[in-house]
């Protein structure tokens, strides 16, 4: 096919494999399949872990909010841009605000309710008038596409081993925390985060995809 050169095979494999991660727990939150398991894992985390984990974990979890991810972002595009790398600015900011709209418009189609009480959706400070649902998870899907991003550019233009490694090691670590906080904290059910994961590698995929095919479509024109 003359859309497999553009990703590794390896790549293709691992965004399909997430595709399929996510419809089964989209099939299965649906029809509501895994609310048993999911309600059982959720208690049993909030009755065994200590305060101080669950403060940790608050604090933690910022790093999948949008104060912290769009300043974040928006910093790191333009440092790319003052190094000439704009496709990967292009990159960072249809990664970071498409994956947003990916996840806002998923938490409508499925509308599951969170864990507790409803909540309505906020940012920077400002309430709106918009019920926050739960599938998937916002703050996993923007805390995992920021530091997916950081993992490709460390990969692709770092060259001591030893720091990138680290990079890379610290980088999917606070894929996990952020993650993981979310049910820690009480805002989300395992399988919320599970399905942020997938999405977000999914999502992370398609547009590494589309880079390299404007990127081409652009070689070839010039």
């Amino acid at each position: 096919m003359w859309l497999m050169p553009l990703l590794g095979t390896r790549h293709w494999l691992i965004a399909l494999g997430c595709f399929g991660l996510f419809m089964l727990l989209s099939v299965f939150t649906f029809r509501d399949d895994w609310a048993a398991l999911d309600q059982a894992v959720s208690t049993w985390v909030t009755e065994n872990v200590s305060p101080f984990v669950v403060t940790l974990m608050e604090t933690l979890t910022v790093m999948g909010s949008s104060e912290f991810t769009i300043p974040v972002s928006f910093a790191i595009a333009v440092g790319l841009l003052w190094r000439k790398r704009w496709q990967h600015a292009v990159f960072l900011l249809v990664l970071t605000f498409g994956g947003m709209a990916v996840s806002f418009l998923l938490k409508f189609l499925f509308q599951r309710e969170r864990p507790g009480e409803m909540s309505v959706v906020e940012a920077f400070g400002q309430s709106f008038e918009i019920a926050s649902y739960s599938f998937p998870s916002g703050h996993t899907v923007r805390g995992t596409l920021l530091f997916l991003f950081v993992i490709y550019m460390c990969y692709h233009f770092m060259s001591k081993n030893g720091w990138k490694a680290g990079v890379i090691v610290v980088s999917s670590a606070l894929i996990a925390v952020v993650a993981s906080s979310r049910v820690v904290v009480g805002a989300h059910f395992p399988s919320d985060i599970l399905a942020g994961v997938a999405i977000s590698i999914v999502w992370f995929y398609v547009c590494l995809w589309l880079l390299r095919f404007i990127l081409k479509q652009v070689r070839v024109r010039a």
